[in-house]
């Protein structure tokens, strides 16, 4: 059955595959049915991303490692158990081997180890059966590396992470640090999950496949709900922001956990601050009455040990040190205890029941402190996440120290987020003001200070991390206050999530106007945030496919209120490399329409019209000839893409001008030429940039047919600028012109360039 694998039973494997299955079969068998895909994009290197299953996660890329990028409670770890489950079941066969390595569980090793001890830790297999193993068909291999972001990384560790023996032994970080950087075992395949990808950017040479998790969509959110609380679901999709928030699954996971006790949910829970808070007084009050601590008590023990696992990269902490700080840590609800595998016995270790709750009870412990050490621990930790930001926008391309800084202030920015949603004036108070705790005044005037500060230095994810603080605030003068003295809003290097268009949106209500943001949306996020967008002077967004969704922004375009410039574009076709470009803009009345593609940058036609309609049709047949439109710029010489476009355009109402650049006149499209004019009444200019050679004899015919009709033809080097006469002809008028070009046949022919302008000195037509 394994051919590969000649020295190593067949046994051996299944019973591997059976330990796996005993491991995590009392969660599959609920969780298997409980389980939703997230949604998960691939991303590639010109921006672009498409959606990929699970399933086809690891198909795709041969040995190329694959990093799977999410926020703290996205499913990271749990798709990596899916994917081990799925093989243990053999429901995956392109895989001979897979082993899961835990980040958090292996920090807890002090001594030096092997790689084939390592893997050991992780598995149910003997050293020798491992070495085995190790022999064969590494292509055939997996390693999971399962939370990158707890590994300890220091210079000295980098430094020594170019062992290529198995057998070797090194410090854990050591040996994940060489399977990364290919030194052990090479050709195996890699997947990695990660909060953070620079650092871990850095370390994996050569191609890599960039994939991060989205979260549920609306569907999803639904399925989840349906199978355990059908009922309550219609709780979640009557409150837009509680829905929203849903598409978190640790969110879905404690809004479940609510609904279980019989909380209230219904209203209250604005931002994810206020759903934490929630979550922990209904805790607090259901499952904390029979403890020895008072609450006040709790929580500051709880917030002082999840600051020491934030700041020293610590998710998983032993019996011993727990102890010291919490009384009866196996009856706190908040805290999960499980065994860990040592050499010669095993050891109680307890962490919290999710990483984002160590993330929040940091930030209940800083602005539960006296007044002083509340300010100085916040003082820190914002200086800490600044001079990150600051490093990571000189990093060299080389591993050095300044990247563990910039990985360890992207691990802290959620604390940020939990203390600013903890200033919330309105609901978070009456949580402390019930279990009798105060809060220093001073903590929200420092993350204000802050917040004005940085948010005029920083763009793309740093100001959507500040759009988020924003938003946990969720105080409208003071966004207000801030985004109005922004010029530019750039969230155009990463597709936003749909918690992050809910931040966004909200701060965009509290704004009369922005004067210019640039996003990168999918078209359903698109509808999320479209009635807040009217409200930008200037905005540019970048599409997975230009959806009917921007006909109303081309509207309000054209009405020219408030947002007067609109420009979008759509990501390169992957297989074509084609990018309809569309831009509108509005001057004087008039709305300007261009559009061409990325591959061939001088191939653009601008329009100029009146009417909106003209412009939402127009774009309509941009992307109805996608296809055509990216073989007729690829061949040119047919000349067939501009015939096409003119018989189009004849029909569309309030066409002022018509610019085609790189176009090859041919007899057809002159003739075409003539006939577009006519079908347009609301003409007023046609100018054409010549590709290729510039035959005199079609400008001449056309000059004299044109002159019939009232137009004047202006030939300045491979520009043709038709205009039409001081007036346009009647068909009267029109006529009479005719008869009198027939007449004039039967005197001496004049010179026949004399209507016609040849400028070799003029570079462009006024």
């Amino acid at each position: 059955m394994y051919d590969d694998f000649s020295r190593l039973s067949e046994n051996t494997l299944r019973q591997y595959k059976l330990s796996i299955k005993q491991k995590y079969e009392s969660e599959w068998t609920s969780l298997s049915a409980l389980y939703n895909e997230p949604v998960i994009i691939q991303k590639n290197e010109n921006g672009s991303f498409k959606n990929i299953s699970v399933d086809r996660l690891l198909m795709s890329y041969g040995t190329m490692p694959v990093i799977l990028q999410g926020d703290s409670g996205s499913g990271k770890s749990i798709i990596a158990q899916k994917i081990m489950f799925d093989w243990a079941s053999e429901t995956s066969r392109h895989l001979n081997v897979v082993f899961n390595l835990r980040c958090e569980e292996l920090m807890c090793v002090s001594e030096e180890i092997n790689l084939i001890e390592l893997l050991s830790y992780s598995c149910s297999l003997t050293s020798d059966q491992i070495s085995q193993m190790l022999q064969h068909s590494p292509e055939k291999m997996l390693f999971i590396i399962d939370g990158f972001d707890e590994l300890r990384l220091t210079q000295a560790i980098f430094d020594m992470s170019g062992n290529t023996d198995p057998l070797q032994k090194a410090p854990p970080e050591v040996i994940l640090c060489s399977l990364l950087w290919r030194y052990l075992i090479p050709k195996s395949n890699l997947l990695v999950t990660t909060r953070t990808k620079n650092t871990l950017n850095k370390l994996l040479k050569g191609l890599k496949c960039f994939t991060e998790i989205m979260g549920f969509s609306e569907k999803k959110v639904e399925t989840y709900f349906q199978k355990f609380f059908s009922k309550e679901y219609d709780c979640v999709r009557a409150n837009e922001t509680l829905l929203t928030a849903c598409s978190i699954p640790v969110i879905c996971w404690i809004i479940s956990e609510m609904f279980r006790v019989g909380a209230d949910v219904t209203s209250g829970l604005e931002t994810t601050t206020s759903i934490y808070v929630d979550f922990v007084s209904t805790l607090l009050e259901h499952h904390c009455k029979g403890l020895s601590q008072s609450v006040s008590t709790l929580l500051r023990s709880l917030g002082q040990l999840a600051e020491r696992g934030m700041l020293e990269q610590q998710v998983l902490f032993d019996e011993k040190n727990v102890n010291k700080i919490i009384s009866d840590p196996d009856g706190n609800p908040f805290l999960c205890r499980f065994l860990s595998k040592r050499r010669i016995r095993q050891e109680t270790m307890f962490t919290f029941m999710y990483h984002s709750f160590q993330e929040f009870f940091t930030a209940l412990y800083y602005v539960l402190l006296d007044e002083e050490e509340s300010q100085r621990k916040v003082r820190e930790l914002l200086h800490t996440v600044e001079r990150g930001w600051a490093l990571s926008c000189c990093s060299d391309r080389d591993f050095s120290m300044a990247d563990v800084e910039v990985r360890q202030s992207k691990l802290l920015q959620p604390v940020i987020l939990f203390l600013c949603g903890l200033c919330k004036k309105d609901w978070i108070p009456s949580f402390f003001e019930k279990h009798n705790m105060a809060v220093s005044v001073n903590t929200e005037t420092q993350l204000k200070e802050w917040i004005s500060t940085y948010s005029q230095r920083y763009q793309d994810e740093l100001m959507l991390f500040i759009l988020h603080c924003l938003y946990e605030l969720h105080e409208k003068s003071f966004i207000r206050k801030v985004l109005e003295k922004l010029v530019l809003i750039d969230l155009s290097n990463s597709p936003l999530k749909i918690t992050d268009c809910c931040a966004l949106k909200y701060c965009l209500q509290c704004c009369e106007h922005i004067r210019n943001l640039k996003l990168l949306v999918t078209s359903d996020n698109l509808k999320m945030l479209q009635p807040e967008l009217y409200q930008c002077e200037e905005l540019w967004l970048t599409m997975d496919h230009i959806s009917d969704d921007v006909v109303g922004l081309v509207s309000a375009v054209a009405k020219g209120k408030i947002l007067n410039k609109l420009n979008i574009k759509e990501f390169e076709n992957e297989v074509f490399g084609f990018c309809p470009e569309i831009s509108v803009s509005v001057r004087d009345g008039d709305i300007m329409l261009s559009f061409g593609t990325s591959e061939f940058a001088s191939s653009v036609t601008e329009l100029t019209v009146t009417s909106p309609r003209s412009i939402i049709s127009t774009i309509d047949w941009v992307k109805s000839q996608r296809e055509q439109l990216l073989l007729s710029f690829g061949h040119l010489s047919s000349g067939q893409h501009e015939v096409e476009l003119l018989t189009f355009l004849r029909s569309e109402s309030g066409l002022k001008k018509v610019c085609l650049h790189d176009s090859l006149l041919t007899k057809t499209f002159a003739s075409e030429i003539l006939s577009f004019i006519q079908a347009c009444p609301s003409l007023i200019e046609l100018s054409i940039n010549v590709s290729g050679h510039l035959k005199l004899e079609y400008t001449q015919s056309m000059k004299t047919s044109l002159e019939k009709m009232g137009w004047t033809l202006t030939v300045s080097n491979k520009l043709l600028l038709i205009k039409p006469c001081m007036e346009r002809f009647t068909e009267e008028k029109l006529k009479t012109k005719q008869e009198e070009c027939e007449s004039e046949r039967t005197l001496p022919q004049r010179e026949s360039s004399d209507s016609v302008s040849y400028s070799s000195s003029r570079h462009s037509v006024e």
